[in-house]
């Protein structure tokens, strides 16, 4: 059975109760750098930004990602 990393970015700022804009500032990165995780699919992540995205969110990567099968 084949699965698939998803980033739960969107779900972890509502729950924060953060915008995109926020993350980005704070995080120090691009606010097209967010959309772009928020919106599209990830096929590439690079460890500094996750860790930087895990630092900033206050979360573990087990929070961040998550393994789901493919329909």
């Amino acid at each position: 059975m084949a699965s698939v990393i998803r980033l739960r970015l969107d779900e972890i700022l509502i729950e924060k109760q953060m915008t995109r804009r926020q993350l980005a500032r704070q995080a120090s990165l691009r606010p097209n750098t967010i959309n772009d995780l928020c919106t599209r699919p990830v096929k590439c992540l690079h460890m500094r930004i996750l860790s930087i995205l895990c630092d900033t969110l206050q979360v573990s990567i087990q929070d961040l990602l998550i393994l789901e099968p493919i329909d």
